[in-house]
């Protein structure tokens, strides 16, 4: 009989996974998506150049040229609002682009600036409510990330309370900080301010982190110089992402400390929705990943160095 290649590990914040790189094997485990058609035209899409009616009032927008590169406004159906009074807080949505078909992995550096410039405006507009305790931003792509719409969106959600999982992040911050005093693993890639990873324990194929070289708690905190290293990296590692998954689905998600401060590790994640958690992850909390994070830094460094060549190329 074989001897076994699956492992057990446990991540930075104590989570545990399987990984079941046997698994990967099966004939029916195929990563690889077709790129989504968006079927809805432009002239019927709620977030289109010439719709903007159909939203609620605008609240934040970037223009180039005399029109509107990016915009935000509040969630016509809201989970938190301050006319609830069992769940107040704000919900509001960010276009990133006019343009229909786009992905975010398809925007230019300086669009994602502007992108995450309009992040931090919005989280420090939410922080000014002394009501509201944390705010978190996360953007679902793909239906089997949790889009509604398929017109390129992120959602920005804040609430009067901090919730346990971001309080237990925040006692893990110093633990996390270590991991760029030593010499890390499935690192992808890097710039002067951050770095991505696949972590050694991921729960996703494909699972992403982005992390800053030095201590940040908050997106709100950046300035500007950082803002456009995390640009440029948030560009580096969808576009490997999408080409080692043909546009596949994803979650990003923005880790930012409570409006209240302290130490709180700021990161990104991205995490692919290329797999379905079933019976065992909902009855164990342990998630079976048949990826080995090892392999998928491997994809994501080849990818963008193929990239690389054709634009050095053309």
């Amino acid at each position: 009989m074989a001897k076994s290649v699956n492992e057990v590990r446990k991540d930075v914040i104590g989570r545990k996974v399987v990984i079941t790189a046997e698994r990967g094997a099966r004939p029916h485990d195929n990563l690889l998506c077709a790129r989504p058609v968006k079927a809805l035209l432009p002239e019927k899409c709620f977030f289109c150049p010439g719709n903007e009616h159909l939203t609620p009032p605008e609240i934040g927008r970037i223009e180039k040229d005399g029109k509107w590169e990016i915009r935000c406004f509040p969630n016509k159906f809201p989970a938190f609002s301050s006319e609830s009074k069992k769940a107040y807080g704000r919900h509001e949505i960010i276009v990133e682009t006019p343009e229909h078909q786009k992905s975010l992995s398809e925007l230019s550096e300086e669009n994602l600036f502007d992108y995450l410039s309009l992040i931090k405006r919005r989280m420090a507009a939410a922080a000014s409510d002394s009501k509201l305790a944390y705010t978190i931003v996360f953007k679902n792509e793909g239906k089997e990330g949790g889009a509604s719409l398929e017109h390129s969106h992120t959602q920005l959600v804040s609430m009067d309370f901090v919730p346990d999982y971001v309080k237990k992040l925040a006692k893990k911050a110093g633990k996390i900080s270590k991991m760029r005093k030593k010499p890390m693993k499935n690192v992808f890639a890097q710039n002067a301010h951050f770095y991505a990873l696949c972590p050694k324990a991921p729960r996703y194929h494909f699972e992403t982190w982005i992390a800053p070289t030095a201590d940040a708690n908050s997106l709100a905190a950046l300035s500007d110089e950082q803002l456009r290293a995390l640009a440029s990296i948030l560009k580096s590692v969808l576009t490997a992402f999408d080409a080692a998954t043909g546009f596949g689905p994803y979650n990003i998600i923005f880790h930012s400390a409570p409006h209240a401060g302290g130490e709180f590790p700021f990161h990104l994640e991205v995490v692919s929705r290329l797999s379905t958690w079933a019976g065992f992850e909902l009855g164990t909390e342990v998630v079976m990943v048949s990826e080995l994070p090892e392999m998928s830094a491997k994809i994501f460094k080849a990818k963008l160095a193929e990239i690389n060549d054709k634009n050095a190329v053309s």
